[in-house]
């Protein structure tokens, strides 16, 4: 009886840490291989009368709405029914499915690969969601941030290998009797393939159960009554303060895809990086980054989630003030070390404040709010940005805004001490 007590948790943690390392494929493909598909092949003749960026840039912006729409109501009924589990699953086969249909869809057929990149983004986005919203159920409140930083890391490495693997099998098109398209395409099917076998854990295992909290008759009921308690929550409760963290990680998350969008066009446009060069850069961003989760994870438990976050705060808007001075390539690849080294931190650590601090038997529309309020705060944060940088004529005055936005959520998180607290929900 022992001996299983002790099996089945640590199963369901390898099987978590595993959604990590299977979803990351689909992150780092999508940033170099996809977009270099949409872009240089089936718009590349701007067929559509614009820009082959601008329809990327839409094709993001309507998977960004499709996200922000759906997920707090599939939140709610998951939360209602405790499926986290099963909506976990379902996104990613979601997400992998719009992976498969863009490789079995020949490029001609615009309108279904601009459908197919899109279901890919809503499927990644409500896993991301459930991944979250499971970290309590393997994980007590003590070490939430550790293992919520493996997990980063995980899926930092994982993101990694299959980077390597998907760019090589779309360089050996030659070889394997295949166009340049048609490799990229099976590429495609290997990150698929990539991302629902390693998946699979996540399925079989048995994570806690977790409940503890009256559930309303609807999802939008529940949305609603859940939305409103935190709003109505009096001064100093658990609500007001677990409130504060939320609105405090929306801002700062929103900003953090922000300021990592416009890395990436800093070093198309700026530095006119070709796609093998794009390929490394984000590699080394990767193999940065794995080290400085793990390390930011075990400086949390050391010293506490309040100063390792300070910390994170910190080196992001250090990362933002340096970007003024960048001017050069190696400059640019320096400046990408430094965002490695804060960039899991932050959000490892964020997540886990959320897991551990979410109302019990609401972790779902926890995570779910989470996801609306980033995608919506970092796109006001664009809209700042260009708009700065409208105004000024200054590509470097829109860091202000991104600055701002970050010192604003790094005061809702602090003000109230809410980060060592801990709300009584699931664990092990």
């Amino acid at each position: 009886m022992t001996r299983q007590s002790h099996s089945t948790p640590r199963r369901a943690r390898i099987a978590w840490i595993l959604l990590d390392w299977a979803a990351s494929a689909f992150s780092t493909v999508l940033i170099t291989l996809v977009v270099a598909y949409v872009e240089k092949l089936v718009f590349a003749t701007g067929v559509w009368g614009v820009k082959a960026g601008v329809i990327w840039a839409w094709t993001l912006a309507v998977a960004m709405l499709a996200s922000a729409v759906s997920v707090p109501w599939v939140a709610a009924w998951a939360d209602r029914r405790d499926g986290h589990q099963r909506a976990v699953i379902i996104a990613t086969c979601i997400g992998a499915g719009g992976l498969i249909v863009l490789a079995a869809t020949p490029p001609q057929a615009r309108i279904a690969v601009v459908a197919a990149v899109i279901a890919a983004c809503v499927g990644f986005d409500i896993a991301q969601v459930f991944t979250g919203s499971l970290l309590r159920r393997v994980a007590g409140e003590q070490d939430a941030d550790r293992l919520s930083a493996i997990g980063f890391a995980a899926g930092y490495a994982g993101g990694a290998i299959a980077l390597v693997i998907a760019t090589a099998v779309g360089t050996a098109h030659a070889r394997l009797g295949l166009d340049m398209g048609e490799g990229l395409r099976l590429a495609f099917l290997v990150t698929a393939a990539w991302w629902l076998v390693f998946s699979i854990p996540a399925a079989l295992v048995r994570f806690a159960p977790c409940d503890g909290a009256r559930h309303a008759a609807t999802p939008g009921r529940e949305l609603g009554a859940f939305a409103s308690g935190l709003w109505h929550a009096p001064p100093g409760s658990a609500d007001r303060e677990f409130a504060a963290v939320l609105g405090g990680a929306m801002l700062a998350l929103g900003g953090v895809q922000t300021a990592i969008a416009q890395f990436s066009s800093l070093a198309l446009q700026r530095f006119d990086l070709d796609g093998p060069a794009l390929v490394r850069l984000v590699l080394l961003v990767q193999a940065v980054a794995l080290p400085g989760a793990l390390v930011v994870g075990w400086l949390s438990t050391r010293v506490g989630r309040r100063p390792a976050t300070l910390l994170c705060f910190g080196g992001w808007i250090l990362v933002l003030v340096l970007a003024w001075l960048v001017n050069s390539t190696q400059q640019l690849y320096g400046l990408a070390v430094l965002l490695a080294l804060v960039l899991g931190g932050i959000q490892s650590l964020l997540r886990a404040a959320i897991a551990v601090l979410a109302p019990p038997g609401h972790a779902g529309v926890s995570f779910g709010l989470l996801q609306v309020g980033t995608k919506l705060s970092g796109f006001a944060a664009s809209l700042a940005f260009g708009g700065l940088q409208l105004a000024t004529g200054s590509p470097q005055s829109g860091l202000l805004a991104l600055i701002a936005q970050l010192a604003i959520g790094w005061w809702l998180i602090h003000r109230s001490n809410p980060l060592e607290a801990s709300n009584a929900g699931c664990g092990t």
